[in-house]
């Protein structure tokens, strides 16, 4: 008679098999990655509501020239412009599709500046951002319009919230040369200075790309 617990070629018993097998199933790479995945998306919510402390329609305002005609554009970086920004600035775009603010001239009718407003992952919360450039590749304005409630002491106490007078007028490859010696500094001043440059160096691509 067989016995229930009879042995594979190897000498390993069936059932120990079986179980070994059901657990590598169940504990595969995709399912540990969902699980990983569902364990940060629950602890997203741990940073607070998101407090807004500018409104959009302020910040675009601040950060484009008064009298322009502003238009509205959702587009991706050409790989062309890419190149360039990544050269001059060390800025590694995303291939994904932006929207932003252009400042078109009345009378003449060049782009004269690029805004943006972009919101980040900080923590378990997030932090939303305005920027704007001008056609002299400088920063006209730059603020913090909101973050999430449990972090706004940590903004408040380091970056600060609001607009963040420092930067105006700043040239982005100084801005890039402040980004890259920011190591030892805290964390909320490393992520906001990364990536205002981000989104100062994707402005730019921007605007040499319309003219």
């Amino acid at each position: 008679m067989r016995s229930n617990n009879s042995t594979a070629r190897n000498g390993v018993p069936r059932s120990l098999l079986a179980s070994l097998l059901a657990a590598a199933l169940v504990f595969s790479p995709a399912m540990l990655m969902s699980l990983w995945a569902g364990k940060a998306e629950a602890h997203k919510g741990h940073g607070g509501p998101m407090v807004t402390i500018m409104k959009k329609k302020t910040a675009l305002k601040a950060m484009l020239p008064a009298g322009a005609k502003v238009v509205k554009r959702k587009q991706k970086v050409s790989s062309e412009a890419a190149s360039r920004v990544e050269k001059e600035y060390g800025v590694d775009l995303a291939n994904s599709i932006y929207t932003y603010y252009l400042a078109k001239n009345r009378d003449s009718g060049e782009f004269t500046g690029a805004a943006i407003i972009q919101k980040f992952s900080y923590r378990h919360g997030d932090v939303s951002i305005a920027v704007g450039i001008g056609a002299d590749q400088r920063i006209t304005k730059v603020a913090i319009t909101g973050v999430s409630e449990k972090y706004i002491p940590e903004f408040e106490g380091t970056v600060g919230t609001g607009f963040i007078e420092k930067y105006a007028g700043m040239s982005l490859k100084d801005l890039a040369g402040e980004a890259a010696g920011l190591e030892s500094a805290d964390k909320p001043t490393r992520l906001f200075v990364s990536r205002l440059l981000e989104a100062a160096a994707l402005l730019d691509a921007f605007l040499h790309s319309a003219r």
